[in-house]
């Protein structure tokens, strides 16, 4: 495996500094975020020079060999398709989630699995899969993948039916998945910070920079579906969604879109350590800098 840094400029002068420090042929911008692999001995000369011109905000992504994604057994989701909200839509939606009960798996704050959803509009094809709203972390999906669900009988996962407002009545071929089935949880490694910010609502929060983590035998207790016992899919306590790699595997045989899969780690694995050595690294670069910080991430 290895990790790629992704590097946004926060000025012309960082900017201009990866100009003159990354030549031309070796250059790779990914909206407007230069791609560096961790093992570049330019990264940390980059990272310390931006303390005089106004760092760069630093994300990054694992990347794994064929071999290695074979061998993954778990999932975590990752959306590609929004399903816009009215309005009334938004109004609706946060009061089901408002009613949803906060629920303490010993994560580092509650999470909620919210039901009972509306959206005056669909648009979405029949095999598509979409996340309701910009700001939920749960899914509405299509009838053909409804379909692939029910005929492949994926454990952990259920069902319901999304109403439209203006009628009052479920929708036919659109329906949200659900699962109740929670995760222990996840590892609490260096690829996870604790958010410094000035909003008292965010600050102290854990962010999840990198890829869960579980105890291998965890992970072949679970079924195809689960919720992790973190909010790490938002606020308002969205958890993420891990499937197995039946869900994924299928999901590409029948060429359903709108998810894409980042891989679950196993604990005191050979991968595991890669990985944290190459975050270590990482780290350890951004902790002596003034000027640039990690952000995005799940929180």
């Amino acid at each position: 495996m290895k990790l790629t840094v992704y590097l946004h400029p926060l000025g012309d002068e960082s900017l201009g500094l990866l100009n003159a420090l990354i030549p031309e042929k070796a250059r790779k911008i990914v909206s407007a975020r230069w791609a560096v692999d961790s093992d570049d001995p330019a990264l940390p000369q980059i990272l310390r020079a931006g303390d005089s011109t106004g760092g760069f905000w630093v994300s990054a992504e694992s990347v794994f060999t064929a071999a290695e994604s074979r061998a993954f057994s778990h999932f975590e989701i990752i959306c590609r398709k929004l399903v816009r909200e009215t309005g009334e839509d938004y109004d609706r939606n946060m009061a089901a989630c408002l009613r949803a009960p906060l629920t303490d798996r010993g994560g580092d704050s509650p999470i909620r699995l919210t039901t009972g959803f509306s959206l005056a509009k669909i648009s979405m094809k029949p095999n598509m899969v979409g996340a309701i709203g910009d700001w939920t972390g749960e899914y509405v999906i299509g009838s053909a993948v409804a379909d692939v669900i029910k005929s492949s009988n994926f454990s952990g996962v259920k069902l319901l039916p999304v109403h439209n407002p203006e009628t009052d009545a479920p929708y036919a071929d659109f329906f949200q998945i659900y699962s109740d089935s929670l995760l222990e949880p996840a590892a609490l490694d260096c690829s996870i910070e604790h958010i410094e910010s000035d909003d008292p609502e965010e600050n102290g929060k854990l962010r999840h920079l990198g890829c869960l983590c579980y105890r291998e035998e965890i992970l072949l207790e679970t079924p195809d579906f689960s919720r992790t016992a973190e909010p790490w899919s938002g606020w308002w306590g969205w958890p993420s969604w891990v499937v197995s790699n039946r869900v994924a595997k299928s999901f590409r045989q029948q060429k359903l879109r709108g998810w894409a899969f980042r891989p679950v780690l196993v604990a005191d694995s050979t991968l595991y350590s890669a990985y944290l050595s190459h975050w270590k690294r990482l780290v350890g670069v951004i902790s002596e800098c003034r000027s640039s910080s990690f952000d995005g991430g799940r929180w």
